[in-house]
């Protein structure tokens, strides 16, 4: 007998001896959801849909739209069966409820069931929806025939139930120039979960799991990632064996499984053909032998999607395979965010600038608005991700990007409830950030032939020349607060102020302004804050035009 089979008959043994004391273990056979299973269980940082309750209760917010979850996975040769059903949906802006039923279904001569019922809570804590919390309160019960008496005289009865709680956390961090995202994830799987045996007063506590986990998005639609659990569980590890076995290949009795505290998993996850299909894989260490290879492919439409996994074991035991059906319902989640409630942003333009994208848009003049949300993809009309925090004003600069890459962006308006809600997204606006090279001033239409009084004049001083490294300033102008921005001057101005000319008397104009550098080619600064001036006849402007006068 080689070290494997003493393993797999030890464990057997264990099965048999522990009738129904080992209840609801954490062996590393189980695991719910087609992707999760066949990325090797490496799923505490993605957990983005009904199978988040088994992973990361706290994913649950990442759930776009109403969604049913049915999944099969049979074991140990066809000797269990594992079940799990689930319905769930997101409510108001940011967050999620779902119930859920798993079950494990043993073919022993003791007609084994383990079932656990599910119901879970998930919310976002920040309004960039990148901090995020969830809550799983469970109803667990155990029925078998078999019955054992204590060697106290105690006859305990193949019936138990109990109650039980995990908790999830869930941080998502946008790298906009590196990446997609980077996530973090922490999940305690049964906090304190106890089971009451009946015909007695026995207490059984369920091990406690703690999961640390990571995922690195690539783009959007590819992701690795790693996940790490601790626990002690008793019931698969270190307690004697009632007959020991003897290993013959290494001349050693083994008395008792060696306990395992932890294990590791790791899996990769590609969406191809306009995310159509699905292929993953990854690795898995089980606390009661070696660890093995995993792998899956899923099929999506928009409204349904099959997954398979396929999980290897050590001999005797079968290789797994599992499927999982997932329907969604309804619109999803960033179409019907309160539309009626928070208007969205009109007009969003997008301004190409170094490493760098300046956002404008329309003022939304509702007053319960008290901020904007800014959200940007690689890829145009989904998979948006939050950047930018509350802002006040309606047009925001966004750094750190790369030259050459186009991005897109929208823009979401937020409401002074509690929680705040969001509106919808506002356009699509796109640019690609590199370096601006001063070129033709661009025509702004400022009036219309039906306008009068054309003759008018704006001097805008700022009082200091440019400095050595720079060529000059730029002067961009708009009759719209904050979008709309167009250039003025034909080359960068080398002076202490300049006069824009041929506007209409007596009305309000919008500028911000640049510096540029004498590099080659020449490098144009993000916009300054926006200022205005009414402009005036031209023959009226004051002589000394070299100290600022403020807006006038």
């Amino acid at each position: 007998m080689n070290k494997k089979s003493a393993l797999l008959t030890a464990l057997f043994v264990l099965f048999a001896a522990f009738a129904f004391g080992g209840a609801f273990d954490k062996g590393g056979v189980l695991g719910v959801g087609g992707r999760a299973t066949g990325m090797g269980d490496a799923f505490g940082a993605i957990a983005d849909d009904g199978s988040a309750v088994y992973w990361n209760a706290a994913g649950l917010t990442q759930l776009d739209r109403s969604e049913l979850n049915l999944f099969l996975g049979p074991l140990l040769n066809g000797k269990e069966w594992y079940t799990f059903l689930s319905f769930g949906s997101p409510f108001f802006a940011d967050t999620a409820w779902q119930l859920s039923v798993m079950s494990l279904i043993h073919g022993d001569k003791n007609n084994t069931k383990e079932f656990t019922v599910v119901g879970s809570f998930a919310s976002n804590l920040n309004l960039e929806r990148t901090f995020s919390v969830g809550i799983n309160v469970k109803y667990l019960n155990y029925n078998s025939t078999a019955s054992y008496t204590t060697p106290d005289g105690v006859n305990l009865q193949g019936i138990a139930s109990g109650l039980g709680l995990d908790l999830g956390v869930l941080y998502q961090i946008p790298l906009p120039q590196l990446g997609k995202k980077l996530n973090f994830g922490l999940f305690i799987q049964d906090v304190d979960t106890s089971l009451y045996w009946s015909g007695g007063t026995s207490q059984e506590q369920i091990p406690t799991v703690f999961k640390i986990a990571s995922a690195y998005y690539l783009d959007d639609n590819l992701v690795f990632s790693v996940d790490y659990d601790f626990f002690k569980d008793l019931n698969i590890s270190g307690i004697p064996l009632a007959t020991p076995i003897y290993d013959s290949v290494n001349n050693v009795t083994i008395t008792a499984l060696t306990p395992q505290e932890d294990r590791v998993h790791v899996g990769i996850e590609g969406w191809f053909f306009k995310r159509h299909l699905g292929l993953r894989g990854g690795y898995t260490a089980f606390a009661t032998m070696a660890g093995e290879f995993t792998g899956g492919v899923s099929y999506r439409e928009d409204s349904w999607e099959v997954d398979y996994a396929y999980i290897g074991h050590a001999e005797h035991l079968g290789d797994s395979h599992r499927l999982s059906v997932i329907l969604r319902f309804g619109q999803p989640k960033d179409q019907t965010r309160a539309v009626s409630v928070v208007r969205p942003p009109k007009d969003l333009k997008a301004y190409p600038a170094n490493t760098a994208v300046n956002l404008t848009w329309e003022t939304n003049e509702d007053p319960n608005i008290t901020g904007y949300a800014v959200y940007m993809s690689k890829s145009p009309g989904a998979r948006y991700i939050p950047i930018a925090k509350r802002i006040k004003e309606n047009y925001v600069t966004i750094d750190g990007l790369q030259n050459g890459t186009r991005y897109y962006f929208v823009v979401a308006g937020i409401n002074n409830t509690f929680p705040s809600v969001e509106s919808s997204y506002s356009n699509e606006a796109s640019a690609v950030p590199a370096p601006v090279v001063p070129g033709t001033p661009e025509v702004f239409p400022i009036s219309s032939p039906k306008k009068v009084e054309s003759n008018g004049a704006v001097d805008i001083p700022w009082g200091t020349m440019p400095g050595p490294r720079m060529t000059g300033f730029n002067i961009y102008i708009t009759d719209t607060p904050g979008k709309g921005y167009n250039k003025v001057n034909p080359a960068p101005i080398k002076d202490k102020h300049y006069v824009v000319k041929g506007l209409e008397v007596g009305k309000k104009y919008y500028f911000v302004m640049t510096s540029v550098t004498n590099d080659t080619p020449p490098v144009e600064s993000r916009f300054s804050k926006e200022f205005n001036y009414i402009s005036r006849p031209e023959n009226t402007l004051p002589g000394d035009t070299t100290q600022p006068q403020g807006n006038r």
